[in-house]
């Protein structure tokens, strides 16, 4: 089967969402076949005539993803193979093995340095501090002994979040009430909190941070593109409508529609263009009480939702693909066109989106809106089935989970 074109292949790590939002802007861009690896198959890309998926469950090991990835080289010889790392697990694997990968691929990822100012939040957090990037007020609690005043005397109100500074080693570490991410309500949760972490055999430090409350409409996110100069090109910012209820899959979108923001722009340039990031970056944001739009994580790759961006002009594959495979200059692009971004049908978006965003919602999907997944290009039978089976999914969930919170 033929994947790619006669200059280049796209090799896409992951068979989920944000699998088939690169296929499906590659495929725009240039009418190519993508092939995709993964531990198992998912709805998101399965029956596709875009993508074919390739899937191993050994796999979580990243020894098999690297063995995989060479026996796919030799596979396909003679052209430019660009790998295109679609969730966290995969970029580190890659990051991490790049010396081993580079031979056989174009890898637009940071190098290992740039990756453990970002990924360690203690590091991100002072850089993000030294060249004044809003992001939460933040304090930082080491690994050391248990001080029996911490959280006495913090510089802002609980409740607080407290989560992992080293986000690669806290993942490994197993313990009874284990969080990605936790909301303390006082110092002695906090106390405890620390202590428990840290008895489990955590060595990094934790980050004590002011929580940032409120519904999708003080929600943010960005995806941008970076040249191999460390430039930032590319930055398409997106105004989060809907989130997932699903407990299980909290910290997802459902909707988002592409906004103009020349200020946030300018502050993701500055963080960076500062440290000389390259590739691609999904950047997640908070709005305080005071209007500002505060920095909490990014992400070395494009969002599982970053189709948005591509809906509003910003194909940031196209652009990978033009760099690296063509060799061409690329021009500055700022999305400014409104287009509003479904991962479920628009009537359940419209009912469960925050009242606040609802008229806003509705104005900018009658201007376009566009769902990753239904692709003109890719509408077999079998395929649409398997769209609308997630699709009743999440709109199930909402009924399901709307007493977890209150209707807008």
């Amino acid at each position: 089967m033929l994947y790619g074109n006669d200059d280049f292949v796209p090799v896409i790590l992951g068979t989920g969402l944000g699998a088939y939002a690169t296929a499906r802007a590659l495929h725009e861009a240039f009418g190519v076949r993508s092939l995709a690896l993964g531990r198992a198959p998912l709805r998101e890309t399965a029956h596709s005539a875009i993508v074919d998926v390739r899937t191993s469950p050994s796999f979580g090991d990243p020894e098999a993803v690297v063995a995989a990835l060479r026996d796919l080289a030799a596979e396909l010889p003679g052209r430019t193979r660009v790998l295109f790392a679609t969730v966290e697990y995969y970029t580190n694997v890659v990051i991490d093995h790049r010396d081993r990968l580079e031979p056989d691929y174009v890898i637009p990822l940071v190098d290992e340095a740039i990756k453990r100012r970002i990924i360690d939040k203690t590091d991100f957090y002072r850089t993000c501090a030294e060249l004044g990037v809003p992001h939460p007020e933040t304090v930082v609690v080491g690994p050391g002994g248990q001080d029996p005043t911490l959280g006495d005397a913090l510089p802002f109100g609980y409740p607080v979040i407290l989560k992992p500074s080293d986000t690669d080693t806290y993942p490994r570490i197993a313990f009874e009430g284990k969080q990605k991410v936790y909301r303390v309500p006082d110092a002695q949760r906090l106390r405890e909190l620390v202590a428990r972490i840290h008895g489990a055999g955590y060595t990094g430090d934790l980050i004590v941070q002011e929580l940032l409350a409120g519904d999708e409409s003080v929600m943010r996110v960005a995806n941008t593109y970076s040249d191999r100069s460390g430039t930032m090109r590319i930055a398409s910012v997106g105004q989060v409508a809907l989130t997932e209820w699903n407990p299980e899959l909290v910290g997802n979108n459902n909707a988002i529609f592409s906004v103009a923001d020349d200020a946030l722009v300018a502050s993701l340039r500055r963080l960076l263009d500062g440290i000389g990031y390259v590739g691609a970056a999904n950047v997640d944001l908070m709005r305080d009480a005071h209007g500002v739009d505060k920095l909490l994580e990014v992400n070395l790759r494009t969002g599982a939702t970053a189709y948005y961006a591509t809906a509003a002009g910003a194909n940031i594959p196209r652009r990978t693909v033009e760099e690296h495979v063509y060799g061409r200059a690329l021009d500055e692009t700022v999305t400014t066109d409104e287009r509003l971004w479904l991962n479920a049908p628009y009537p359940v978006v419209l009912g469960f989106v925050p009242g606040a965003l609802r008229a806003r919602v509705r104005s900018v999907g009658r201007r376009g809106r566009v769902h990753t997944l239904r692709y003109r290009a890719d509408r077999s039978l079998r395929r649409r089935i398997e769209v609308a089976r997630l699709d009743l999914r999440r709109s199930l969930d909402y009924v399901r989970f709307a007493a977890l919170r209150p209707l807008p």
